[in-house]
Parts: structure tokens; sequence; C-alpha cells
């Protein structure tokens, strides 16, 4: 079966949004120009270590870096706007200190990339511009998150019975699922008051943290829960601003949901709670490519 052609859209620091390919294209007077570079695999360093008389080099994993994009527009007068005032407002779409949003969409689903200037664009007409009504803009950005995302899954679990009492608990399972190529951190939305108990399984990687848990500490009425496992980010967010943190000694999140991981039924459980108490675990789908790799 044939496939449809890619839509590809701009969507601005100003707000504005533009069709820059598939259907649609050109509409706002700005059109996608042959052969943009950066926008496939995440750009990666590989590392390889050598001693003093070794032969060859050891492997010693890689690095997976900004991703640089380049890509050329073609900016001609549409939607009765001349090719000046057309191209003033695409300047006025992109920055150098925030974050324009480049989105694909094909068959396979919608992507989207972060992406801000890193130099100036560049435009060298042959001829003034204002003649032909017509010029072509280089723009040369970067991504500081070179991951495609795709919208976030989630999944909910809630409590029936009051758990206040001394002693009482309630679990259940939420499913989990990460088909992506990479690995995926997961978060957690616990409402309060309760003391929740998540999971943070090894999958595999380490067999004695194969079925690992993590309670965490008595979160009082008003101090509803945020959990980023992501070692790159504040851990715990409690909604009054509480130090949840510091109550942890020391205990934290240990392991990503690895890639293409099938959906699997993991364990939450709540005590201190009312009925109703509820967990949201956030699934984030992040992607080296704008399309494929399923």
């Amino acid at each position: 079966m044939a496939s449809n052609a890619a839509m590809i859209t701009v969507t601005g620091v100003d707000g504005s949004v533009w069709t820059i390919a598939g259907q649609g294209r050109g509409r706002e007077g700005v059109e996608l120009a042959t052969a943009p570079s950066g926008l496939y695999d995440a750009p990666v360093t590989t590392i390889w270590n050598q001693s003093a008389f070794q032969i060859g080099s050891s492997f010693g994993g890689y690095r997976t870096n900004k991703r640089d994009v380049v890509f050329a527009v073609n900016v001609f007068e549409a939607a009765g706007r001349s090719w000046e005032s057309v191209d003033s407002a695409w300047r006025k779409a992109w920055a150098y200190d925030r974050d324009s949003i480049l989105t694909i969409t094909t068959d396979f689903g919608t992507r989207s990339l972060k992406l801000r200037m890193s130099e100036q664009p560049d435009f060298k007409p042959d001829k003034d511009p204002h003649l032909k009504s017509m010029g072509k803009v280089v723009m040369t950005c970067v991504a500081g998150n070179p991951w495609w995302v795709e919208s976030d899954e989630t999944g909910t679990w809630s409590s029936t019975i009051d758990t206040t009492g001394e002693g009482k608990s309630q679990s259940g399972t939420i499913t989990v699922a990460n088909p992506t190529d990479q690995p995926m951190w997961l978060k957690w939305v616990c409402s309060a008051p309760g003391k929740w108990t998540l999971p943070d399984f090894s999958w595999g990687e380490v067999e004695r943290d194969k079925a690992r848990v993590i309670t965490l500490p008595l979160a009082r009425a008003g101090q509803d829960l945020t959990v980023d496992t992501d070692p790159m980010e504040e851990m715990i967010v409690a909604a009054d601003s509480a130090q949840i943190w510091a109550l942890m000694n020391g205990v934290s999140f240990l392991y990503p949901v690895p890639a293409y991981t099938p959906a699997t039924e993991v364990p939450v459980s709540v005590t201190g709670a009312p009925a109703g108490a509820s967990v949201m675990v956030v699934q984030p789908r992040n992607w080296s490519r704008p399309w494929g790799l399923q």
C-alpha cells in the first residue's frame, strides 16, 4: 500500500503555525526546500578506549548529542500578504533562546522536535526577491533534546476502600508499555493523603531487583506528589512544595522501562488514604527518528 506524503508543520515561538510540507504546504507562504539535514537518527558519538600497547581499541559506550538541523524554505507571497510581509512573519516565528516546534505527521503517527536557531538565517538571493516575490532562506537550528517526541500515554488506578485504619492497604496494577527504541523513564502522579508504593523493576538488568518497589513517604492532604524517575529531573515534588524528597533517606528510582517492552502489568499500592485515592502513570514516548522503528 502506498504511503501518504509526510505533513510537516512549524509552530513558532509566537504561536503561528506554518505548513511547510505535505497536504496544505505553502498556504501560509513558506514551503520546505530540498535536502534538509539532521532530521533522521539522533546524533551519536561512540567512545573507544585504547591502552598503551593494545592492538585496536575497546568499545567504551556512546554519547547521544544535541541534534543540529539545517533546512531551507522557499518564502513567497501568499494569503494576501506580500513576500516581505511573509518573510518577516516567518522570522518572528523563531528565536535563539526559545523553542519552535517542528512536527511531522505520517502514517506512523505524529512526532515533534523542539528547535531554536543556533545561527542567523542565511539569505543569498541572486536578485532582489521583491522582483519575483520569492526567496530562499536557510535555517540553522539546534535541538537540545534530540528525541522526536510523541504524545505521552497514561494509565490510572484508584482505590475502592478506605485505607486510613491501622494495617489497612489496597493493591492494584497499572499497564505500562514502551513501544519506542529508547528507554522510558516513568512519571507518577499520586493523590494525597496517602502512602504509595510504586514499582522500580530492573526489567532483567539486575536479577535481585526484578520485582523492586519503592515506598514513598506519607503525603498529607494538599501534598499530591509528582514523581519523576528520570535521574536528570527532580525526583519528588509535592503540590505544596514540602521537602518530601528529604524523607526518602537516599533511596531513589534506578531503572527505566527498556525499549520495546510489551504491555506489562505493574503493581501499585496505597495505605493511609480514603477510598478513591488515585495514581496516574505518565509514559513518555521518545524516538530516534520522525517515523518508523516500531
